[in-house]
């Protein structure tokens, strides 16, 4: 048996090792599962929430302001004024689906005070429904009090409420919508992801050399195969678990845009214009103005990069993770070998948020070809549409230091995965590598 017969064995079984638990099939169907019920949990939970109309009274001592309030989905109001408030107590306790007493003093113009009564803490909806509308009613009078025609009219017609439309210059000349909150929105969102699952990835190449060197399993192992045959296979065995996660979380997420009508939505959407022509479609403008949004993204070019950056990033960090792996013996003492790669990673990521404001700057650049922070900024850069040569310059970084990262692993994999009883060193870690 060659090498390449050795690795492929090496790397279908850490695959099979991996992807053949129910733990893993679960959790990649779950995953986007919960995803979407994180999404959607907070409109659910508001529509379950909603509870009955509640009947406020109002007692309006000024005569003036009692009917500015009105009511909405959760409140409804009625005039008490003749109870007066030295009565409101008993008129209270004999009403028991009253949930509140409003009392508007009659000094309110100049007191500015409004007294809200009720069994328990007032809700914050009522609050605010009854400070609003108060207070345009007040500011309305104050305008109208200084007897200049139409005062309310110039002070509106006045007020000025700027829509930007952000439209890029493409390389042919055609004109695409550019937004950059969006922008920044898939930046954070292929970061994030990009760490966390070089992070996640990672850590499984990591487990998996503490396990077998902990359990002798290693020694027989490297009987048949040279350790850097091991090596390999296993990095690629579960890169390609990683790979096939992505690839069913990515179909997951085209049907439910194919579910949702998504797709076709963005497909009528005429970006060049700024307006959607979505024929057959009912939908409102912060809709489609979002769909607009999507529709200027170049998704093919984003998902190969965040393959291409994903398999470059873990094959660097997956490197330096089995080699920390090939060190201890026991789970426990990885923490400490791991130390250096978790605080790139973090570093990446803080360096990726701190860019996004400036994107095109020096240290957004030198950190998106720098190999050990490129998988994570890059990703927030894809989307203000970095130059090619940029992107093929980072790519090539990548890879060959990934390529030179496990060659220098390898050596520290060979020594290090049949030693025992030795604790952590970067004494040692430095004579492997010499």
């Amino acid at each position: 048996m060659n090498s390449f017969n050795r690795i492929s064995l090496i790397t279908r079984h850490e695959f099979m090792a991996i992807a053949g638990k129910k733990s893993f099939i679960v959790m990649t169907i779950l995953v986007p599962l919960i995803s979407l019920a994180c999404i959607g949990m907070p409109f659910l939970m508001a529509k379950i929430n909603k509870g009955d109309v509640e009947t406020v009274a109002i007692i309006d001592q000024s005569g003036k302001y009692g009917s500015a309030i009105t009511a909405n989905d959760e409140f409804r109001f009625h005039d008490i004024t003749p109870v007066g408030t030295t009565g409101m107590k008993d008129f209270y306790a004999q009403q028991e689906n009253l949930y509140a007493i409003v009392v508007i003093p009659a000094d309110i113009d100049s007191s500015l005070n409004v007294d809200i009564y009720s069994r328990n803490t007032v809700r914050s909806g009522l609050q605010s429904l009854v400070t609003r509308c108060i207070e345009d009613t007040i500011t309305q009078a104050r305008i109208s009090s200084h007897n200049i025609p139409q005062l309310r009219k110039i002070i509106d017609e006045s007020r000025a409420d700027i829509h930007l439309n952000c439209v890029k210059w493409d390389e042919d000349g055609s004109e695409t919508r550019a937004d950059s909150d969006f922008a920044e929105f898939i930046g954070i969102i292929l970061a994030f992801l990009t760490y966390m699952f070089v992070m996640m990835y990672g850590a499984m190449i990591l487990t998996s050399v503490v396990e077998e060197k902990t359990n002798r399993i290693v020694e027989v192992m490297v009987s048949c195969c040279r350790p850097v045959e091991l090596l390999l296979g296993k990095i690629i065995g579960v890169g390609f678990v990683g790979i096939a996660q992505i690839a069913i979380w990515a179909v997951f997420i085209g049907i439910i845009s194919a579910i949702f009508g998504i797709g076709t939505a963005m497909s009528g959407i005429d970006v060049t214009q700024g307006q959607a022509a979505l024929a057959a479609t009912d939908i409102d403008m912060e809709t489609e103005a979002i769909l607009q949004s999507l529709a200027s993204v170049n998704f093919v070019e984003i998902g190969t990069c965040f393959i291409l950056y994903f398999i470059g990033g873990y094959l660097l960090y997956g490197s330096m993770f089995a080699a920390a792996g090939s060190t201890v013996d026991q789970p426990n003492e990885g923490s400490q070998a791991t130390v250096p790669m978790m605080m790139f990673l973090v570093l990446a990521l803080w360096v990726g948020l701190a860019c996004m404001e400036n994107p095109d700057g020096a240290l957004a650049w030198w950190c998106s070809m720098i190999p050990f922070t490129s998988p994570v900024v890059m990703m927030v850069r894809l989307p203000y549409d970095v130059a090619l040569w940029e992107i093929t310059l980072s790519v090539i970084i990548l890879f060959a230091s990934a390529l030179g990262i496990a060659i220098l692993a390898g050596r520290i994999y060979r020594k290090g995965i049949l030693l025992y009883g030795k604790k952590f060193s970067w004494k040692n870690i430095g004579l492997w590598l010499k």
